[in-house]
Order: C-alpha cells, then structure tokens, then sequence
C-alpha cells in the first residue's frame, strides 16, 4: 500500500465513521415493563420492524430461559430522542415478557420444566413471580455523539445499524427490512390497503375488523396467517405499484420493490389519497370481472391456489387498460375465458403463474395478460 493510499483510506475512516457510544445496562423485568408501559422505550408495535412472529411456544421457551437463569441476549436500543429509545433488536423477546406479565398466553410447550405448561404469569406460584421479577435484561443502548444530527443523518445510521444487527437469528424479510427502513406515508399505505376487505378476502387472510383487539393488537388467527405474519401482505400491494410503472421493470424483483419504497419516501398526501383511490378501484374492478375465482387458477389435482404473480398480471392489465374497464366487466365472460385458456398453456402458464421472476419475466407476464384481457 502506498503512503497516498493510506492516507486516502485513514481519510474516509475519519470522514465517515458513525459518532456512536455504546452503554450497556441491565434492567429487572418489572423496570423493563415501566419503560414499555411510560413509552421511554417506543415502536414495541407489531407493525414496526417485522409482525410478531413467535409463537407461544417459542415465547414460552423464552419465559423458561429466563426463569432457569440462563442467559439471554441483550437487547439494542437507540437513542432517538433524549431519553427516548427506540428498540432496533429484541422486538420478540420484550413482547414476550410484557405479554406474559400481562396474562396474554399461557406457557406450552416446555420439557424441561413441564409443570409450567398451561401456567399464565398470575397462575405462578409466589416463590416463581419473585424470582421472574429479579431476572435482568441486558439492554445495550447506542449512542449519537453529534446530539444536533439532523434526523436524516440520524435515520442514515439507523438504517445501516439495524441492518447490521438482522443478519443473524429469525431473518427478516425482504419486506420486514422495507417496513423498518423506510417508514412513512407511502409504508403506512401498503399497510391500511392490505388491511382493506377487498385485500384480506382476496389473499384469504382473517379479517382486520374481527381480528384487532381494541389497542390495535392481532389475535392468534391472524398473527398466524403466513401473509400477515412475515408482512407478504403488505409486499402484494406494493408489487402492483412497483410493476404498474415501466420504467421501473429492470433489475431483480428486490430491486424494483426497493426502488419504489425509496423514490416514495417524500410523498405527499395528495398523492397518497390518490394511489390508494387507484389501487381499490382497480382491485375492486379485478374482483368485479373474476369474482371468487380472482387470482386464483386451479392444477392438475383440480385444487385452487391463489396466486400473488397472477395479481401482478391480472392488476397490471387492468391498469394499463383502464380506460376501457367498463368493456372489461360487461365482457367478464370473455375476459375469463381468454385468462383460462392462457393458464391452460403450459408456456403462458410458466410465465403468468410460474417461478421465473427476473424483470424480463415479469415484463412478459405483463404484457400476455394486458393482450388477453384487452383483447
């Protein structure tokens, strides 16, 4: 390495090494409670970061490790306002405790220690309570040295630090990611639309209206339903935006969803009220035309299957045909049957419904669909 070398790397590590400290502290589970419960430690909501994704089993093996003494790992907090602290790794395992102390599930499951099976934290013998309540949680708290950062510079760091803490353990999703590092009116909109009644009828998930408590959080049905639970759902809704837009279609799949989370982090409210007009009118079209038989095509075994790359196509077309929607729906007959004799060729079939998803696919599929259906 030469001295300009050196001196240009010595340069950049000065010039962009992140101004954080790190604290570590250890806090009784009660402590922890009064944090979560006086919001000091904030977005312990399921749509933050990724939906709760363990189950009682896994929430119940937590409970034990704790109540054995053994240890666990510690939690990662940043500090986004003065003594405000957001939780960026450990969303899990904070719910499971706060929903334990709260009588939200009984333990299950365990084998080490059986006789807690079917145990909620009152059911507890007294001697076990006082000893869950002197177990520690080790919270490792970051840091910003610059305390004027602006809140650009201060999502910039956040972004990479979460990043760098989820390579590990349950992997977040590609959409999970997406949620967490860009959070706004756009992220939010995917969220309300796949919560609409078209949406959760369509894709067969449990119903918002009768699967929300009254604080905003999911019953077991619906935090199990695999669209909802990794946030697949929230993905399709943002597949048609992403697709919908030409110039878009290059790169990988990840890319094109990607690029359109970005490019929609400034968006305006206006602009907002008038996606989400577009994005129902063209799926309440879509269900007007197909009905229950929407995105969905039936195999070899005459079994049904709903299809998220036969959304794409079947939403896509609609859009680029929309000013002939009212001809779409009186020529549903029609429009069924040119879509059914596609998903009867095996080569249309690959393409609409199969594995391939590189945008030359995508692009294809578009393109096939908007043929048949206009035609």
């Amino acid at each position: 390495m030469t001295r300009a070398e050196e001196q240009l790397i010595n340069k950049k590590f000065g010039e962009t090494a992140f101004q954080l400290s790190q604290e570590r502290s250890d806090f009784f589970l009660p402590q922890l409670l009064d944090f979560v419960d006086q919001k000091k430690w904030i977005n312990l909501q399921p749509e933050y970061q990724r939906r709760l994704v363990w189950d009682d089993d896994k929430r119940s093996l937590f409970i034990e490790s704790l109540l054995l003494n053994v240890p666990v790992p510690a939690v990662f907090l940043f500090e986004w306002d003065l003594s405000r602290y957001e939780v960026m790794d450990g969303q899990q395992r904070i719910n499971a405790i706060v929903d334990f102390y709260n009588d939200e599930y009984e333990l299950r499951g365990l084998e080490r220690w059986e006789e807690l099976n079917g145990f909620s934290y009152s059911q507890l013998p007294d001697l076990l309570k006082r000893g869950l309540n002197r177990r520690r949680i080790t919270a490792t708290v970051l840091l910003l040295e610059a305390t004027q950062a602006s809140d650009a510079k201060k999502s910039e760091i956040r972004k990479l630090v979460f990043e760098r803490l989820n390579t590990g353990g349950l992997k977040l999703t590609a959409q999970e990611l997406r949620n967490c590092l860009y959070g706004g009116a756009f992220n939010d909109l995917l969220i309300d639309l796949a919560r609409t009644k078209q949406c959760t009828d369509a894709f067969e998930i449990p119903s918002y209206r009768s699967h929300l408590d009254k604080e905003g959080h999911p019953t077991k049905r619906l935090r199990e339903n695999p669209l909802y639970k990794r946030m697949q759902d929230c993905e399709i809704v943002l597949r048609f935006f992403a697709f919908r837009k030409k110039s878009n279609l290059k790169g990988s799949i990840k890319a094109m969803l990607d690029r359109l989370m970005e490019e929609n982090l400034d968006i305006s409210q206006d602009q907002i009220a008038t996606l989400r007009k577009e994005f129902i009118e063209r799926l309440e079209t879509a269900i007007e035309i197909f009905g229950a038989e929407a995105f969905r095509y039936t195999d070899d075994e005459n079994k049904v299957h709903v299809s998220i790359p036969l959304f794409d196509g079947t939403m896509v077309a609609i859009d680029r045909l929309w000013d002939k929607r009212k001809s779409l729906v009186s020529k549903r007959l029609t429009v069924q049957k040119n879509v059914q004799r596609l998903l009867a060729d095996e080569p249309s079939f690959e393409v609409i419904v199969g594995k391939p998803n590189t945008a030359k696919a995508v692009a294809k599929r578009l393109e096939i669909m908007t043929k048949a259906m206009g035609a």
